[in-house]
């Protein structure tokens, strides 16, 4: 181990960490850029392919006539026999060879799709054909073999792909180009696309920049457990010091003393061994296996006892030759005495890990703390501390499953986890965010506005207050809102998060979790619904009705607004259930409650009270208007027949809330109104005389 001052021996593992990490990311972004290179050289080849395959085909029929027009004049750099030949009605038509159409496609593809294909040569016929310098550069390296392709991104106002690829003489092109000493397999030339580049390379920066990220999310991770780890192994390597030195204060004293007892002869043989066995006892008492072995054969001289309850071998087994090696897991049996050999013929004191197999065949992790004595500049001795460290590595690897668990639970749950910086406005989501917000990744810029964007404008305002105040007062941040999703549906978030303070490394920031309960709200809308709706009518169910009555009775007698109710009663509604059938019955219930609700005021409560009778709540109405109301209300019934049934009248009856009124007796007397209405005679409304009186007034 290299000897760092006390306060820099974490640069060398962090150093080497670092290091590993920019070596993996530049080969990351090299590789990155190679297979975003050869997608845009393959996007240039197949166009060349299309090209040239379309040129041969013109060149096996022997060119293509088509009428003359301004588009497409004669061409002048053809010079070919009936060239030019006119139809017996007198139509003039031209020759397009494969040169002219390639030029006449070009101009198509690039008004259609901004691709720019150019046939260029550098002894061309056509002076619209001259090559560029780009173009000059690659079609001599054409003729001189060099290369086969070319392609390059270059910014030409913008980025752009180009390719260009030569055309080869074949036997079909001889007939035009003979005369000028092409021969077959000749380069006379290439085929030059460009292709605009902006999305191309704004993909790769997104690549590029995820790479960059993913690596310095994990630097900083490991870089953390790291300095922790090393923090941990520096103050077992203090303590391992200390008992060393400690050790070695022991033996002086004792050595010094037994000469000084020696020359006296005061010391018996007694005493020494009783001395002896005082040492021992520190060392076996010491939380870890205290050894010494030889430097050349890795034989231990001494083990302590702690060796026996660690690894279940008695301490004369330790002794026999090849015993730690023997003992090592085959996969760190190669490694491990290669590297402690390599630091003991430096004389470097030096510190690992590695596994050992059990008497009872467990592996057990060792952290080996080990220092070299040396003798005139050779090792003789290694003596060090073998401490258990499973359980940390056992906590490790579970750590990393849990947070593999983690990761997986969040997902089924839809729970997505994020952090907000509030200084830079960055936030950064998990995938599961993008899930429930409907957010591409490559459209997110991380920033909290884009994020409240992407709130119900409704729940904006509530969501905005409650993040301030948390910012402010370090408190937790926990709300429900609605989101807007990109395809325009609306889902409920249930967010939590807590305030991290900044420290020494990182700003301060929140880090919290939305969970999506769109599917919870909808079933608690379902069930709000089904408790307060008549299944077969649609319209509220008695309980909602008594609920509301009691509200709207107190609210009368605090106040002393009007309230009205009304009970009607379809007449004969029994000869249509034997008549017709229940299914009939259903109907005419249907129907007549779709009626009444497009009778009555939109601030009516209509619900079905029991069977065929319904009641009809009219909050801040005298009795007098719901009078009128009612005989609207019968007037609608005899206006709008059923299909099967006919007409179904009904029997009503009116009341208006009195002073000191109580609920049941209200229901009563409008009850008992409605059975009167029946006994007059059926489809009429029946009203309380006394209710005609002035409203009551307020308690």
């Amino acid at each position: 181990m290299l000897r760092l001052a006390d306060r820099s021996y974490w640069l060398l593992p962090l150093g080497a960490w670092t290091g590993l990490v920019a070596l993996s990311l530049i080969i990351a972004l090299q590789h990155a850029d190679q297979a975003a290179y050869e997608t845009a050289r393959q996007q240039g080849r197949d166009i060349f392919a299309m090209v040239q395959a379309t040129r041969l085909w013109n060149s096996r029929v022997g060119g293509v006539l088509v009428p003359q027009s301004e588009l497409t004049p004669p061409n002048p750099y053809l010079d070919m026999p009936e060239r030019d030949p006119v139809t017996t009605s007198g139509k003039h038509l031209t020759t397009v060879n494969p040169a002219y159409m390639t030029r006449q496609m070009a101009g198509v593809i690039a008004e259609e799709s901004g691709i720019r294909i150019h046939l260029t040569s550098l002894r061309p016929i056509n002076p619209n054909n001259a090559a560029d310098s780009w173009e000059t550069a690659a079609l001599k390296a054409f003729e001189e073999h060099t290369d086969r392709e070319r392609s390059e991104i270059i910014d030409t106002g913008g980025p752009t792909i180009r390719y260009i690829a030569p055309l080869l003489v074949r036997q079909e092109c001889l007939e035009c180009h003979q005369k000028f000493g092409y021969k077959i397999g000749d380069v006379r030339g290439g085929i030059s696309v460009s292709l605009p580049a902006g999305d191309f390379v704004e993909r790769l920066t997104a690549t590029r920049r995820n790479h960059m990220i993913t690596h310095g999310v994990v630097w900083a991770i490991v870089s953390i457990m790291l300095m922790f780890y090393l923090r941990q192994y520096r103050a077992q390597w203090n303590n391992l010091k200390s008992l060393t030195a400690t050790l070695e204060d022991r033996v002086a004293e004792r050595t010094a003393a037994l000469k000084e007892e020696t020359a006296a002869h005061r010391m018996s043989k007694e005493e020494a061994l009783h001395n002896h066995q005082r040492f021992l006892d520190l060392v076996n008492t010491t939380d870890g296996i205290v050894w010494e072995a030889d430097a050349r054969t890795f034989v231990f001289t001494f083990v302590s006892r702690k060796a026996e309850s660690l690894l279940g071998y008695p301490v004369e087994a330790w002794h026999a030759p090849g015993f730690w090696v023997d003992h090592l897991h085959p996969e760190d049996r190669t490694w491990a005495p290669e590297y402690c050999a390599a630091c003991t013929g430096r004389l470097e004191p030096h510190r690992f890990e590695y596994r050992m197999i059990a008497a009872d065949g467990r592996i057990v992790w060792v952290d080996d703390i080990i220092t070299v004595v040396s003798e005139n500049g050779k090792p003789v001795l290694l003596r060090g501390l073998m401490i258990d460290i499973t359980a940390r590595k056992e906590a490790e690897i579970e750590v990393r499953r849990l947070t593999q668990r983690l990761t997986l639970a969040t997902r089924a749950a839809h729970i997505g986890i994020w952090e907000y910086e509030p200084e830079s406005g960055r936030v950064v989501w998990d995938g599961t965010m993008f899930d429930v917000f409907g957010v591409d990744r490559e459209d997110f810029h991380e920033t909290v506005g884009e994020v409240l964007k992407l709130i119900h404008p409704d729940d904006l305002p509530h969501v905005q207050m409650l993040l301030d105040e948390s910012l402010k007062s370090g408190c937790e941040f926990q709300t429900s809102f609605r989101i807007v999703r990109k395809d325009h549906e609306i889902r409920h978030i249930d967010a939590h998060a807590v305030l991290v303070p900044a420290n020494g490394h990182r700003p301060t920031r929140m880090i919290g979790v939305n969970r999506d309960i769109t599917e919870r709200k909808r079933n608690e809308q379902e069930l709000v619904r089904l408790a307060t709706t008549d299944l077969l009518t649609g319209c509220y169910n008695r309980g909602y009705l008594y609920r509301v009555l009691e509200g709207e009775v107190d609210r009368t007698h605090r106040y002393g607004d009007p309230l009205s109710l009304i009970m009607y009663d379809l007449d004969r509604f029994k000869r249509i259930n034997d008549t017709w059938g229940h299914d009939v019955g259903d109907q005419v219930l249907i129907h007549t409650t779709r009626v009444v609700r497009e009778a009555i005021r939109r601030t009516d409560v209509l619900a079905r009270w029991g069977g065929e009778e319904f009641m009809v709540l009219c909050p801040r109405t005298t009795a007098e208007e719901a009078a009128v109301l009612a005989e609207r209300l019968l007037q609608a019934l005899r206006d709008h027949p059923t299909a099967i049934a006919g007409i179904v009248t009904a029997s009503v009856g009116v009341v208006t809330l009195r002073a000191a009124e109580h609920i049941d007796e209200l229901v009563k007397r409008v009850d008992d109104l409605m059975y009167r209405a029946k006994q007059a005679g059926r489809d009429h409304a029946c009203c309380d005389s006394a209710d005609w009186a002035q409203p009551p007034s307020p308690s």
